[in-house]
């Protein structure tokens, strides 16, 4: 047969037992949500036992204070009191307020006395005082460090503009150089050096100038690198859900490829409008077939990193083309005291040997000079032993 349900007192008890773990919970939540609760205890007198049990007895459930309006309304009461205590209970954002302080990096083992501690403490500074989230504090910040350098790669554009203006002179110089090597006339090397040296002081600009804009962008690339990468290893609070669209979760790869497809995308676009350091270096040509290869290589190298880290790089991309596009305008480039490009760039670069070419020119006349100096050595060598036979005879 059927099994009986339990009976109505049956039901009371296990509702005021019910209620009274609610109560107790809903008691104890200030307490675990605090770290500063201090809990007081009062040792029980004689007189408080006896009132509490009196108590008690009064409120024993008998069959005979049993009727279906006390069972509905101490069901009320009950889902009331669950009611209260999940309302009671530390939401997401609550959490989240919590924990964003700066100092908390700090805490985790962040922010220590290095270029990447330092930008990891930029980063938090800039999530915290603004209250944006990851994705936009790590792309503010990328901004806020390009428009710092923005000094120096104005005057990297400008020494490449001269450098470029006065390069027709300078590649006469250099072949002139290259003869002098060809024949080991070494006055005559010393001799065009030194002009091209003049050419340079004469002109305010010098070809080694063009690389100080990389070296401080390298190491703050190599930080950035770093920094975003240690804090998605932890993760940091808010990584997990700090992205946006399809990258929500911030500490672990690009699920679609999109964000290392666009990296890409953007360093092979800088390549083909032009150089960060200035269209006008002419040996940009020559790096541009190398460089294009290494931008599509490097995706199935880099798809394992952090979507973080992709955001920094799309950023640093797209502020790069937009810099670069901004100095083309002759109003800016005139602004920024820029010289004019006395010959397109493009006519600079057909002009030009390339890296590998040039490369390859001197590695060819240095073992054609090695060549002809020992023959001259052994030259004199013989002319010397046919005198000395000479004399002996």
């Amino acid at each position: 047969g059927r099994t009986a349900g339990p009976t109505p007192v049956r039901q009371m008890s296990m509702l005021m037992a019910n209620r009274q773990s609610v109560i107790s919970l809903r008691s104890q939540l200030p307490i675990a949500l605090s770290q500063t609760s201090v809990r007081s205890y009062t040792t029980p007198t004689a007189e408080t036992v006896t009132t509490d049990r009196a108590n008690v007895e009064a409120a024993a459930v008998t069959p005979a204070n049993i009727t279906p309006d006390a069972v509905a309304a101490a069901s009320e009461n009950i889902t009331h009191d669950v009611a209260d205590v999940v309302s009671a209970a530390p939401t997401s954002e609550a959490v989240s307020a919590a924990v964003a302080q700066i100092g908390d990096f700090k805490a985790m083992g962040l922010c220590n006395y290095t270029p990447v501690g330092a930008l990891e403490a930029a980063l938090e500074a800039i999530h915290v005082t603004t209250g944006l989230p990851w994705w936009a504090a790590i792309a503010a910040t990328t901004v806020a460090i390009r428009t710092l350098m923005l000094p120096l790669m104005v005057k990297v554009q400008r020494n490449n503009a001269r450098v470029a203006n006065i390069n027709p002179d300078l590649q006469r110089i250099m072949n002139n150089v290259n003869e002098a090597k060809k024949s080991g006339d070494q006055m005559a090397i010393a001799k065009y050096s030194q002009q091209a040296q003049q050419l340079f002081k004469d002109n305010e600009c010098h070809p080694a100038k063009s690389l100080l804009l990389p070296v401080f962008q390298a190491p703050v690339m190599i930080s950035f690198f770093m920094a975003l990468r240690g804090m998605a290893e932890l993760p940091v609070p808010g990584f997990l859900d700090g992205g946006l669209a399809w990258f929500t979760d911030l500490s672990v790869k690009d699920p679609y490829y999109v964000l290392p497809i666009l990296s890409s995308a953007g360093m092979l676009a800088i390549l083909e409008t032009g150089s960060e350091t200035g269209a006008a270096n002419p040996q940009a040509a020559g790096m541009k077939k190398f460089f294009r290869g290494m931008t599509i290589l490097m995706i199935p190298f880099t798809a394992w990193m952090p979507s973080s880290v992709f955001v920094y790089w799309v950023t640093n991309n797209m502020f790069t083309l937009g810099q670069f596009m901004a100095l083309k305008a002759p109003a800016v480039r005139s602004a920024l005291n820029i010289p004019k490009l006395v010959k397109p760039a493009a006519e600079l670069q057909k002009n030009t040997k390339g890296f590998m070419e040039t490369f390859k020119e001197q590695t060819a006349s240095y073992q054609k000079t090695e060549k002809e100096r020992i023959v001259r050595e052994r030259q004199q060598a013989a002319a010397m032993a046919r005198r000395a036979n000479k004399r002996r005879f």
